[in-house]
């Protein structure tokens, strides 16, 4: 990268996070919820893929604390990341289970268990291919 460029904060996937900008803002993931079925989905939708109905879904905002379900080691990282690494189904309590990056911990098979609370982390997950840091959700272990 030149000394003219700077570096950019880029999500992977736009419209799925807000990252904070500020000491009094909280970043969170951004889903979207049914208002005839009561329904929660992440990423967001524009139909509900319950009642599927499309004149019923609000953005909203998801808690940014949650539950393993299960969890891998991943020992072959696809080019950009890093091996070994830990993979996660993440279940929210409005009802999404959501599949993320774990990070905060060993990736071991000892450092998880089913039922670990976990919490959002707005981090870089990789590098385009001009340098700028690509950023999106992760989870980490809470008190790590």
């Amino acid at each position: 990268m030149g000394q003219d460029t700077v570096k950019k904060r880029l999500p992977v996937l736009p419209g799925i996070i807000h990252e904070a900008t500020s000491p009094d803002d909280q970043s969170y993931l951004i889903g979207s919820k049914c208002t005839a079925c009561g329904r929660t989905f992440f990423p967001k939708q524009s139909v509900c893929r319950v009642c599927m109905r499309n004149d019923t879904m609000e953005e909203t905002v998801l808690s940014t604390r949650g539950k393993i379900d299960t969890f891998t080691v991943v020992h072959v990282a696809p080019k950009g990341f890093k091996a070994p690494y830990i993979q996660a189904f993440v279940d929210l309590p409005e009802g999404p289970r959501i599949f993320s990056l774990i990070t905060g911990c060993e990736p071991s098979e000892n450092a998880l268990k089913t039922g670990t609370e976990v919490e959002l982390v707005i981090d870089k997950i990789t590098e385009d291919e001009k340098g700028n840091d690509l950023i999106g959700y992760k989870f980490r272990p809470v008190g790590k």
